[in-house]
């Protein structure tokens, strides 16, 4: 307990000075948990389910890797960027102590009640940092509540991962920007935005055909949007099938010949920009060159100017991780505007930043 009490006094000293803090450090895809000894053996598995959540690639690989702490590990633990605390308010450890001492008397009284069992906070340790608070009355009751929130606490910790992923893509480095010019040249001929890092070029595709390619190198990734009109009768009703044989058929024209493998699609209903659709992930495999690697992307349907768009990014890095390069292409794909004129609005603040 020598060390937790010296961690709770450096806690309250540190917690309101904001400038005394460093920089958070580490991956942003690491994810440093705290659950007593006690309680691991019921948080453990909901929280991997909750995060620990799959690419599909060649070789396995997680989006979000949890690292398992200790108040031994503390110093450590809490320099990272993405720290996660599950305990219940019955929890006899550290853990439960903490979050009796630190929640409000009103965020108690509504963990009691049920109402709430999930709280964020920004900047605790480290600057850019983001902490997560799970608890509830019981361990039974935090583990049901995990198991019941899988999506809600994977989006908090995506989100955010996305968010800093694309302050660095979209930031500026080493004289190089982000690519106003192109974005406006495809807003103006296009009907729709998309941002376009330093480091991205416009490798082919051409407005009337409804067609663009973005791609980088070093390792090898790129994005395509297609769009195709679209009748409101079908909006909301897509086609796995026909998605498979319309991405193929593309990628026969403009990537050599690439194909989804069969039976590694999986996909969730979402919504970008304010359009419903669905994001999906999926493999593609090269038959000629025994070539293959992650893809991830959104089908989407916008009633309104009557198009259904497919964004799709795929990744080749043979011989290193897949996840980074995976996310700069999902964090392109999210900056997607349906809306051509309200994004341009916006490209030029962008630049003057």
């Amino acid at each position: 307990m020598r060390t937790f009490s010296k961690f709770i006094v450096l806690f309250f000293l540190v917690a309101g000075c904001v400038n005394m803090k460093p920089e958070a450090v580490g991956s942003f895809n690491s994810v440093y948990v705290f659950v007593d000894d006690f309680e691991l053996s019921q948080l453990r598995e909901p929280l991997e389910i909750s995060l620990e959540r799959p690419i599909i690639t060649p070789r396995p690989e997680r989006l979000f890797r949890l690292q398992w702490c200790d108040t031994s590990s503390l110093d450590n633990a809490t320099k990272h960027h993405i720290v996660f605390i599950a305990a219940s308010l019955s929890s006899p450890g550290d853990w439960g102590a903490y979050i009796r001492m630190n929640l409000s008397p009103q965020a108690l009284d509504s963990v009691k009640k049920g109402k709430y069992n999930l709280f964020v906070k920004r900047d605790v340790w480290a600057r850019n940092q983001i902490l997560i608070i799970l608890t509830a009355p019981t361990a039974d009751a935090l583990r049901d509540y995990v198991l019941s929130n899988t999506d809600k606490i994977f989006k908090i910790v995506n989100d955010y991962c996305n968010e800093n992923v694309a302050k660095w893509l979209f930031g500026k480095f080493e004289g190089r920007s982000e690519k106003f010019d192109i974005e406006k040249k495809i807003a103006v001929e296009y009907g729709f935005g998309i941002r376009v890092p330093r480091m991205f070029d416009w490798e082919k595709g051409k407005a009337d055909e409804h067609f663009i390619w973005l791609r980088a190198l070093e390792p090898e990734r790129w994005v395509f949007v297609w769009w195709t009109a679209l009748d409101s009768a079908d909006a909301g009703k897509i086609s796995l099938k026909w998605f498979t044989h319309i991405r193929d058929s593309l990628c026969a024209v403009y990537y050599e010949g690439d194909s989804l493998q069969q039976g590694f699609l999986t996909y969730e209903r979402t919504t970008l920009d304010g359009l419903p659709g669905i994001m999906y992930r999926s493999r593609w495999f090269n038959s000629k060159k025994s070539l293959g690697g992650p893809v991830v992307g959104f089908i989407l349907d916008d009633v309104e100017n009557s198009r259904r768009y497919i964004l799709d990014g795929a990744v080749f890095a043979p011989g290193i991780k897949k996840e980074p390069y995976l996310r700069h292409c999902e964090v392109i794909l999210r900056s997607f505007s349906h809306d051509a004129k309200k994004f341009l609005d916006v490209v030029d603040v962008r630049k003057n930043q």
